[in-house]
């Protein structure tokens, strides 16, 4: 899984675009004709983005697709694409790829470390007394969160 900065081309891009955040599938003869695309071009993109790990087909390749959300950590995964919604960060540091997780308006939390909503522009770091640490990628959007102060894993 190549998740390591922010390469995808525009087809990528569209694709992923109209993936739901959730990685719920998606019938992919919708998607197909909500982007307009012939089928040769559709499986390229999806190619693509299966290697580099952002997304999973169904059964009978092509039949659906959705986000591969393994790589995201388990207690982040209701929270994608869900503003208001709360997190609570068991392991740290861990950082999220906005490409398969949008935690833009979520609120997260360490224990004893206190937390932030998500917000703010790219490159905007918050922190507070409690050692919580949130920063958002300028370039990419992945969240990452770290904790000062004694060490260890909710």
């Amino acid at each position: 899984m190549s998740q390591t900065g922010d390469h995808r081309d525009a087809d990528e891009q569209a694709l992923l675009g109209l993936l739901p955040a959730d990685g719920s599938p998606a019938d992919s003869t919708e998607i197909r004709s909500r982007l307009g695309w012939d089928s040769e071009r559709y499986a390229r993109a999806c190619v693509r983005l299966e290697e580099q790990g952002y997304v999973l087909s169904g059964q009978g390749r092509g039949e659906s697709v959705g986000r591969d959300l393994t790589a995201v950590p388990p207690e982040f995964r209701p929270a994608c694409g869900r503003p208001g919604s709360r997190v609570i960060v068991r392991q740290v540091p861990v950082t999220i790829p906005h490409a398969l997780c949008d935690l833009t308006g979520v609120a997260l939390a360490y224990p004893g470390h206190g937390g932030a909503t998500v917000a703010g522009p790219p490159g905007s770091m918050i922190w507070n007394s409690g050692g919580f640490r949130l920063k958002v990628d300028a370039d990419t959007l992945d969240v990452t969160i770290t904790v000062s102060g004694l060490a260890g894993n909710a």
